[in-house]
């Protein structure tokens, strides 16, 4: 029987269809040379504004970041605010075009070159709650939930729309998923309240997912911080794939109990409690942990290693160690894992 093809075994891990085994990417930046390069999936992305010169270092979305992070991994910090001076300059802000069909030419064949090789293919969107904190500076951004409500979900329509845009472009390319980067939290609690995140944002959010959902498509969302309160709405909304790089913040256990079967999983082990403390037989732990907490259910867990380990302090040692459990756990059917009170 032939082997079977990364692309259809992520999918039977997302929609929970019984995988052979876990869905695997550990393709990350080198350490100190090394690199592991295995992974099911490939990731693609729109093109910049074919018609926009960029200048002085900023992006389309006129965002100029700085960093002092010697890894050159890290996206930086915003140095300036676009919509920093107020909501009076919407009207003037040059907001990027996503209808332009140069950004989205390259994709069809990029996307075809990918499913040849059996690669579960996915690209991004602009995210909710990242983008327009960068674009109005965060202490604007967390006033506007009270202040300017009517101006941030004018801000949230803009975005979504784009979004839409995009998606169709995709689906048209035969792209299999979406992703958003969108930290929502912080390590103690969720940026704003459940009620406000059920007002403002549930509704752009689960847009998103009913768009994807009606082309064949799935929603993955990079989430990092404390967000409990939020992950039942994430799955109302119809949101497919989590991925946590601190699983161990909310809990794996308390994840598992409450939104196994329900949410797939994309997780390297922790990196802020568990890599980057060179204890190497925690981290085979914590992979088998998550490979059975988040797997059991027919599907549901996929293993994510940590894009940019330098800036985190991973080892070669700890990457290695993380690489060869989450194999010899990967098989279906999976190793129970037994939780020690």
């Amino acid at each position: 029987m032939a082997e079977m093809a990364p692309r259809e075994i992520v999918r039977r891990c997302i929609e929970f269809d019984d995988p052979p085994r876990i869905g695997l990417h550990f393709q990350v930046a080198p350490i100190d040379g090394k690199t592991w390069d295995v992974s099911d999936f490939a990731n693609v992305m729109y093109a910049v504004d074919p018609d926009v010169r960029l200048v002085d270092g900023k992006t389309e979305w006129e965002l100029h970041r700085e960093t002092f992070d010697s890894t050159g991994e890290n996206m930086g910090q915003v140095k300036e605010h676009p919509l920093g001076g107020g909501w009076g300059t919407l009207d003037e802000y040059c907001f990027p075009d996503f209808t332009k069909p140069g950004r989205y030419a390259h994709l069809r064949d990029s996307v075809a070159g990918y499913h040849a090789q059996g690669k579960y293919v996915y690209g991004s969107v602009p995210s909710l709650m990242t983008l327009p904190g960068e674009l109005r500076g965060m202490e604007n951004w967390f006033m506007d939930h009270i202040e300017h409500k009517e101006e941030l979900v004018r801000l949230l329509d803009m975005i979504v729309d784009a979004r839409l845009h995009i998606i169709e472009a995709y689906a048209d390319a035969g792209v299999d998923g979406v992703i958003t980067w969108d930290d929502m939290g912080t390590n103690e609690r969720p940026m704003i309240s459940p009620d406000m995140f059920r007002s403002i944002y549930f509704y752009q959010y689960k847009k998103t997912c009913d768009a994807l959902h009606q082309r064949g498509m799935h929603f993955i969302h990079h989430c990092c911080g404390q967000v409990r309160p939020y992950v039942a709405m994430f799955a109302e909304a119809g949101c497919d794939v989590l991925q946590l790089d601190q699983p161990t913040l909310m809990g794996i256990e308390w994840l598992s109990e409450n939104f196994g079967g329900k949410l797939c999983f994309w997780n390297p082990v922790d990196i802020q409690r568990t890599t980057g403390r060179e204890n190497l037989a925690r981290i085979a732990d914590e992979a088998h942990h998550q490979v059975w907490a988040f797997g059991q259910y027919g599907g549901g867990f996929m293993v994510k290693a940590y894009q940019q380990p330098n800036s985190v302090a991973i080892t070669v040692e700890e990457s290695e160690t993380q690489y060869q459990a989450f194999l010899k756990y990967s098989k279906y059917p999976l190793q129970p894992y037994i939780v020690v009170p």
